[in-house]
C-alpha cells in the first residue's frame, strides 16, 4: 500500500461503514488513477470534497426522509425567527403609535418614527406568511428584501449615532440566516402541515404578543416589557413540542443557533468597542478598526450561509456513483 493510498483510506473513514463496504475500492481506484505518480498527499480539493460528501452521507444516511426532516426544520426555524423580528418591529410601531396619540410623535432626524418599524414589520410578517404557505422560494426572496430594509435601518442610524448603528448590526446577520434557511428548505413541506392547526394559532398569537405588550405597558400592573420577549418564546416552545420528534429535535438545534449569532455579535461588540467606556458613557465616534470588528461577523455569517446554500444546491446534482447516473463528477457523493 502506497502512502497516498493509505492517506486516501484515512479520509474515506469519514463515510459510514456500510457505504465504505460498497464503494470504497471503486472510489479509491478513481482517486488514485487521477493522481500523479509522485504524489504523496491528497489534493486539497479531493480532501475537502471527501470530507463534505462523507459527512453528508453519515448524517443523512437514513435517506431522503432524513434530509426532508432537516428541510422541514429549517423552514420552521426560519418562520419562528421571522415572526420574532416582525413581532418586535410591530411592538416598536405600537409604541410610536401610542406616542402619537399622546401628542408626542416620534421624530428621528425629521423622519416620522412610524416608517421604520412599519416597513420592518410588514417585511418580516410577509416572509413568515409566505413561508407558512410553503412558498419557500418566495420566502427567500422576501427575506433578502427584508435584509435590504434592515441594512437601510442600519445606514439610517449610521448618520445619527455610529454607536447605535453598530448595535443594530445583528439584524442583517439574522436576515442572512433566515434567507439561508428558506433556500435550504425549498423542498420542505409547508410549515402549516408541519406544525398543524393548533401550532398555527400559537404562531399568530406569538406574532401579536409584543405589540400587545407595548400597549399594555401603559398600565402599571405587570412588567409587560418582559412578556414581549419571553411569552413569544414560550409560545414558540409550544409549537415545537407539537411537531413530530425527528423534526422537533432539529428545530431545537437550529432555532437557538440562529438566535445565538446576534447575541455573539453584541457580546463581541461590548468586549471590544465598549470596553473602554464606563457607566452610561457611549462613544460618539468609532474608528475604522472598531467598525470592522463589529461588522466582521456579518461577513462571516454571509460567507457560511452562502457555502451552505451552494452545498445544498450541489447535493441535488446527479451523482457519479453506481446506480446514480452521471459521469466521474460527483464520484465522492
Amino acid at each position: 500500500m502506497t502512502t497516498l493510498e493509505s492517506r486516501y483510506r484515512t479520509l474515506l473513514r469519514v463515510y459510514p461503514a456500510a457505504h465504505r463496504a460498497a464503494y470504497e475500492e471503486e472510489m479509491l481506484g478513481v482517486l488514485l488513477a487521477g493522481s500523479p505518480p509522485d504524489r504523496r498527499f491528497p489534493s486539497l480539493g479531493d480532501a475537502l470534497d471527501l470530507l463534505r460528501a462523507g459527512l453528508t452521507a453519515r448524517f443523512a444516511r437514513s435517506g431522503p426522509a432524513s434530509r426532508t426532516g432537516w428541510h422541514d426544520a429549517a423552514a420552521v426555524a426560519g418562520v419562528l425567527v421571522a415572526l420574532l423580528l416582525g413581532g418586535f418591529a410591530l411592538a416598536t410601531f405600537a409604541e410610536a403609535t401610542i406616542d402619537l396619540t399622546h401628542g408626542s410623535p416620534r421624530q428621528l432626524a425629521g423622519v416620522d418614527g412610524l416608517i421604520d418599524p412599519a416597513l420592518r414589520a410588514v417585511a418580516w410578517l410577509a416572509v413568515a406568511a409566505v413561508a407558512v404557505a410553503g412558498r419557500y422560494r418566495a420566502a427567500a426572496v422576501l427575506s433578502a428584501a427584508a435584509l435590504l430594509v434592515e441594512l437601510g435601518t442600519l445606514t439610517f442610524w449610521l448618520g445619527l449615532t455610529p454607536w447605535q448603528s453598530m448595535r443594530l448590526a445583528w439584524t442583517p446577520i439574522v436576515a442572512i440566516l433566515v434567507t439561508a434557511a428558506f433556500v435550504t428548505a425549498r423542498t420542505a413541506r409547508p410549515v402549516r402541515s408541519v406544525v398543524g392547526g393548533f401550532g398555527l394559532a400559537l404562531l399568530a398569537v406569538a406574532a401579536l404578543t409584543p405589540a400587545f405588550a407595548a400597549w399594555a405597558a401603559e398600565t402599571p400592573v405587570f412588567e409587560w416589557d418582559d412578556l414581549a420577549v419571553w411569552l413569544p418564546l414560550a409560545l414558540f416552545a409550544g409549537v415545537v413540542i407539537g411537531i413530530d420528534p425527528p423534526v422537533r429535535r432539529r428545530v431545537a438545534l437550529l432555532f437557538p443557533a440562529m438566535l445565538l449569532a446576534p447575541i455573539a455579535l453584541l457580546e463581541t461588540w461590548d468586549a471590544t468597542v465598549l470596553a473602554g467606556y464606563s457607566g452610561s458613557r457611549i462613544p460618539e465616534m468609532i474608528t475604522a478598526r472598531e467598525t470592522l470588528l463589529s461588522l466582521a461577523p456579518v461577513a462571516i455569517v454571509a460567507a457560511v450561509a452562502l457555502a451552505v446554500i451552494l452545498t445544498r444546491t450541489g447535493d441535488e446534482q446527479p451523482s457519479g456513483f453506481p446506480g446514480a447516473g452521471g459521469g466521474q463528477e460527483g464520484v465522492y457523493e
